[in-house]
């Protein structure tokens, strides 16, 4: 009992609260702060008054390109497979709550490269005209959202999330209440 009524025990005490409630408040409202810049990769950024696509539009109409052209491949027995699968991968990243987005941009360079060298089989091989302007086709749509997504307003988004942020002693808090900000997807 002599230990409670110690000022000694009374400041450790004050200190140990005031430090438990400042990580609980930094987890919690700088919390919600870096789900919010998270969230502009699903839902778009606003820049004066227009809305543009999310990245994650961009993604899942990729993985709907190398789906049309994985078709293409069948009809010719050019092996599609690894396409296939990498467009499986990337739109399960896109609809998984653990999918960080460094993991949905390795998803995303997998599926670029094996689309890649897919599209160049499929140039090489002997295709009837229509399904050669459907290649053509695809490929356009391919090289647009590889553009779109290099040009989308998320990245500086957050480039600028963290240079207001990212500094002493916000970003030792962050660390202390277990906060992870957000990455470009880059």
């Amino acid at each position: 009992m002599k230990l409670l009524k110690s000022p000694v025990f009374a400041v450790l005490l004050a200190i140990v609260v005031v430090i438990v409630s400042m990580v609980i408040n930094t987890n919690i409202k700088f919390g919600r702060k870096c789900d919010a810049v998270r969230d502009l990769f699903y839902e778009g950024v606003t820049t004066r008054g227009y809305t543009q696509t999310p990245i994650a539009t961009h993604l899942s109409n990729l993985c709907g390109y190398a789906d049309g052209l994985v078709t293409i491949a069948r009809n010719y027995d050019v092996d599609g497979a690894e396409v296939e699968s990498n467009s499986y991968y990337l739109k399960s990243s896109l609809n998984s709550s653990w999918s960080d987005i460094s993991y949905i941009h390795s998803e995303y360079n997998r599926l670029i490269s094996s689309l890649n060298d897919l599209i160049d089989r499929l140039e090489r091989a002997e295709l009837s005209e229509r399904d050669a302007s459907g290649v053509e086709q695809y490929k356009s749509s391919v090289t647009g959202v590889q553009s779109a997504i290099g040009e989308a307003g998320y990245n500086e988004a957050v480039r600028e999330f963290l240079r207001r942020y990212n500094h002493f002693p916000t970003n030792y808090l962050a660390l202390l209440a277990d906060v992870d900000l957000p990455e470009v997807f880059a």
